[in-house]
């Protein structure tokens, strides 16, 4: 018995000793392969290692083809408009500039109007559009003819994405137009074929639709707008001061002035040509009668 335990000993023994070096190989292996990978690879990361590979690659292929197929505008369409306020000379002579500036360079006048600010001076404002590449052009040219700039606002607003997107649903609604349209030759009747008319006519609608927003935004984008506020120059405008208007104090006294020296003068005409003249009149016979009374009182004293 005993050596058959022994036999049984050596047999468990050796069994543990062969499950050891199998584990040590796989450590040893694991090991060796986290040396290749990286330390930071997880344990696991073997076993998954050409999955992993192979979805990133399919990733990355499928980028690729991604970006070879969709179709990247070759210009960006921004709409640029710019408010401006400026303080000039001669407001009628710098709405007809501005004009002739736009109309040089490819724009045109959109809208001017003309208010009197007071009796010697007028303010304005104009719209005009002039072609995007130039926008930048337009203002500098524009703040060189001003005295002073009160304001500037310029904005940009992007519609790439939705002419784009315009454009897509275009294609789309065309190539449905063009299957409808040859569904009219299967038609086998007239109430088929007034359906098959009224879709159409609902198709051709919608794309007249997006054709004319794809030309208002490509329009736009095209030519910019610039509205301008025009001003009399500020010799011509009151200054404030802390409340204190003094231009408006000193126009003020020159009115009465002019008033009070108009009236004195009025006045003297009044008394040169209808009072001295009544004056006259009335006291001339009183005067003779005076002088007479006078005279004859003399006389009597004299004889006396």
């Amino acid at each position: 018995m005993i050596p058959k335990r022994k036999t049984l000993v050596l047999f468990v023994l050796f069994t543990i000793l062969l499950a050891a070096c199998s584990r040590a190989a796989s450590e040893q292996q694991l090991a060796v392969e986290r040396l290749d990978f990286g330390e930071s690879m997880p344990a696991e990361a073997p076993a998954y290692e050409e999955e992993a590979l192979g979805i990133a690659a399919d990733t990355v292929d499928q980028s690729f083809e991604s970006d070879g197929q969709t179709d990247i505008p070759q210009q960006r369409l921004i709409i640029r408009t710019a408010d401006m306020s400026l303080v000039v000379t001669d407001t009628a002579d710098a709405m007809k500039r501005i004009a002739a500036m736009a109309e040089q360079n490819g724009g045109w006048v959109v809208s001017s109007n003309v208010f009197q600010y007071d009796e010697n001076a007028m303010s304005g404002n104009i719209t005009i559009r002039v072609p995007a590449e130039g926008f930048n052009s337009a203002l500098e040219a524009l703040q060189a003819m001003a005295v002073a700039v009160q304001n500037i606002n310029t904005s940009g607003q992007d519609v790439t994405e939705e002419y784009v997107d315009l454009s897509s649903r275009l294609a789309n609604l065309e190539a449905t137009a063009d299957r409808v349209r040859g569904f009219l030759d299967e038609t086998k009747n007239v109430e088929e074929a007034l359906a098959v008319n009224q879709e159409l006519s609902r198709l051709e609608e919608e794309i007249e639709v997006i054709k004319g927003r794809m030309k208002y935004l490509s329009e736009s984008a095209a030519f910019s707008t610039i509205s301008v506020q025009l001003t009399p120059d500020v010799l011509a405008q009151p200054i404030e001061t802390g409340g204190w208007q003094p231009l408006i104090v000193l126009r003020e006294a020159i009115e009465t002035l002019v008033a009070a020296l108009q009236s004195l003068i009025n006045l003297l005409i009044w008394l040169v040509i209808v009072i001295a003249p009544l004056l006259l009149l009335v006291l001339l016979p009183v005067a003779l009668v005076i002088w007479f009374v006078r005279r004859r009182k003399r006389t009597t004293e004299v004889g006396d």
